[in-house]
């Protein structure tokens, strides 16, 4: 058996298809979430599941039997909207949540952690592609929390040792969100009102673009990052370095699912409070330290995503 690894919302949608593809790679993997907004049916066969609370400490405690070699911190309240509705839970989860994880690993002496924290902890970017050295200006409660946590883990890693990696994702799309929180997930937003056959609202400009990757580039980046020195203690972006229209995203998913272009009603609202306008990774430090590039094409992303979709629907009909 592999090492020993932790993976924090792990029945979530990046953590659950990292805890797969560990699993295949015969690393032992226990996934702990609270199952707030994963699912149960998500943690792949043969991955242990414990479900906690990562906000309580009491919570943790059910892990102090437990050993590990890394943890993959993935467990968040990942919604910049849902932060403006409950910046409280959100900060319980996001930032008392990385607290909390940070000292159950000092205390099982752990020395190695992986945090996803988001490219919302740059707010309205000053420059594109944004590098990694530009400064954060976070802009929404849950952006600012991500940012909180990163700065827990610099001061963990210089008090106890901890050689940490943080990821700062881009839109992250791919099968296995869940479409049933409207509030999460820029594709799955638009997904669920597809499939569901209701008008696509979309909140903000048809004219905002955005840096979309797929999951299972995330997946090995991370994976890449694990046991690479060259990883420790350094803050990466993960996208694609390219960007796309918002109106070019809808027309994909529409004309994708069957609709003739135009066809589908879409509504443009105003905007939701701390969306930047546009997005756009530089992902060159990840290329150059881990031997890691995006291998899914946004229109090859998404085509596979509608199809595994579609094959899901027809299977439930």
């Amino acid at each position: 058996m592999g090492k020993r690894i932790l993976v924090t919302g792990g029945a979530g949608f990046v953590g659950s298809c990292l805890c797969r593809e560990l699993k295949e790679d015969s690393y032992h993997v226990t996934a702990v979430d609270d199952l707030s907004n994963g699912k149960r049916e998500n943690i792949p066969e043969g991955v242990d599941f414990i479900r906690l609370d990562i906000s309580s400490g009491e919570g943790l405690k059910r892990l102090d039997a437990h050993s590990f070699d890394s943890v993959i911190h993935c467990a968040a309240q990942s919604s910049n909207a849902l932060s403006f509705k409950d910046p409280k839970q959100d900060m319980l989860t996001n930032q008392l949540g990385t607290l909390n994880v940070l000292n159950y690993c000092m205390g099982k002496k752990i020395n190695r952690f992986i945090f996803t924290s988001s490219m919302s902890v740059y707010g309205q970017p000053e420059h594109l592609p944004t590098k990694e050295t530009d400064t954060p200006y976070p802009d929404s409660f849950y952006a600012i929390h991500k940012l909180g946590s990163e700065h827990y883990i610099r001061i963990f890693a210089r008090q106890y040792g901890i050689q940490y990696t943080i990821f700062r994702l881009f839109t992250t799309y791919g099968f296995g969100q869940n479409l049933e929180n409207v509030d999460q997930g820029l594709l799955s937003i638009y997904l669920s009102h597809i499939l569901n056959e209701r008008t696509l609202v979309v909140k903000g400009s048809k004219d905002r673009t955005r840096d979309i990757i797929h999951v299972s580039d995330v997946v090995n980046a991370i994976k890449f990052s694990l046991d690479n020195p060259k990883s420790y203690n350094r803050v990466y972006n993960l996208g694609t370095g390219q960007s796309m229209k918002i109106e070019k995203i809808v027309e994909m998913l529409t004309t994708g699912l069957g609709y003739r272009r135009g066809e589908y009603p879409v509504r443009y609202e105003s905007g939701t409070e701390g969306d930047p306008f546009d997005t756009l990774a530089d992902i060159e430090e990840a290329k150059r330290d881990l031997g890691w590039k995006p291998r899914i094409s946004a229109e090859e992303g998404i085509r596979l995503t509608l199809e595994n979709y579609k094959a899901l629907l027809n299977r439930h009909e």
